[in-house]
């Protein structure tokens, strides 16, 4: 190990005190980081320069500038990590919007089915409307093509086992896609379970429509479902 003037007053402060190196006893070597090492590395070069202990002052000069170098280049890398992780995570954000399942052990997207009744306008009648999803959804809405207020009214949604209405009926136009704010709590709809609509038509016959004809009444489910493989 390179022997420094300091360990020259430790060893022997009485000799040191001869040479004129007692000062180095109080430098301060516990100073914090790479940075003030250096600068106390440097304090004790001048000193021990300015009492004519020049090979000493040459390594202690030496030893700073390394320490200083250092405490550069990790301050650099440091910034440079930084500067990585900054990229790398705006590039995931920005490929999440291509792929948002990417990195995901299970598949979701936002899917749609439906219940459908046919009916003949001028002549009311039950609504009775059932379906099976072909993959697993969690519906979010539930919208209607009902033309206008009065057209028909909703006594029963059941998801599953799960009634969504739980008293009284409702009008379907609260339901259309113009309707604003309107989300039902539905359960999660497997492919082993059937969501299940009533209600009835009122044999309102808006215009343009002509009584006599055919109208396929919809109910429309929008929801998070585990994306299909078919």
């Amino acid at each position: 190990m390179r022997p420094k003037s300091h360990d020259l007053v430790m060893r022997d402060p009485a000799l040191a005190a001869i040479l004129g190196l007692s000062h180095v006893a109080q430098a301060d070597f516990g100073a914090e980081g790479r940075l003030g090492q250096a600068w106390s590395s440097r304090e004790l070069a001048n000193l021990d320069a300015e009492h004519g202990a020049f090979q000493n002052a040459r390594q202690l000069d030496i030893d700073a500038s390394m320490l200083r170098r250092a405490d550069s280049e990790s301050t650099m890398e440091r910034h440079l990590a930084a500067k990585l992780a900054r990229q790398r995570d705006a590039t995931a954000e920005r490929l999440a919007l291509l792929d948002p399942n990417a990195h995901s052990l299970e598949k979701i997207g936002k899917y749609t089915f439906s219940v459908n009744q046919t009916i003949v306008f001028g002549a009311s009648e039950g609504l009775s409307m059932t379906n099976s999803p072909t993959t697993d959804i969690k519906p979010e809405r539930l919208i209607f093509n009902a033309p206008c207020f009065g057209f028909a009214t909703i006594s029963g949604v059941q998801i599953g086992n799960t009634s969504v209405i739980i008293g009284g009926s409702e009008d379907a136009g609260n339901y259309t896609n113009v309707a604003v704010d309107v989300s039902l709590s539905m359960p999660l709809l497997p492919t082993s379970n059937r969501a299940i609509v009533t209600g009835e038509y009122t044999g309102l016959t808006p215009a343009p429509f002509s009584a006599g004809t055919d109208y396929l009444f919809i109910g429309t489910f929008h929801g998070h479902a585990r994306m299909s493989t078919t």
